[in-house]
């Protein structure tokens, strides 16, 4: 299993699956996609939606015993992937779309489209062509006497 950590979770990919590690659970519990929700970046939840499930969290018993399985014999020290573009190119995730001045895969269509607080969890700014002038004034004009 490949693993890297991206935002303080751990992820893994076997055989074109995505898997996040749970500490709470101690295994790994697969997933289909990671991307922003308006606020951070977060897992889809498609085998979580029915509590009352004796596999919660899980497609199928099977499933439940191989993420059991992964937890016990990968190792979790990973490398630390900061960039979400370089994320998602090693997750395989091909669905961004453009975000202003770089993709962005969005977790669903109803996510609110605020660049300010992507910029901002990022930590970086925005890619433009434009440099800060470093004064206030950048030509003086001679006067001449008269």
């Amino acid at each position: 299993m490949d693993v890297c950590q991206f935002h303080t979770r751990i992820y893994g990919k076997l055989d074109q699956t995505l898997y996040v590690f749970e500490p709470t659970w101690d295994s790994f519990r697969p997933i289909t996609k990671v991307g922003w929700d308006g606020k951070k970046f977060s897992t889809d939840e498609p085998y979580k939606t029915n509590i009352f499930s004796p596999y919660y969290g899980f497609e199928s018993p099977e499933q439940k015993v191989l993420c059991r399985q992964l937890a016990e014999t990968t190792e979790l020290q990973a490398r630390e992937i900061k960039e979400p573009v370089e994320f998602w190119k090693w997750a395989g995730l091909t669905d961004a779309s453009w975000f202003r001045d770089r993709p962005c895969i969005f977790l669903n269509e109803c996510v609110p489209r605020n660049w300010h607080d992507y910029i901002k969890y990022l930590g970086s700014r925005g890619k433009t062509l434009r440099r800060r002038i470093p004064s206030g004034r950048v030509t003086r004009r001679l006067i001449r006497k008269s």
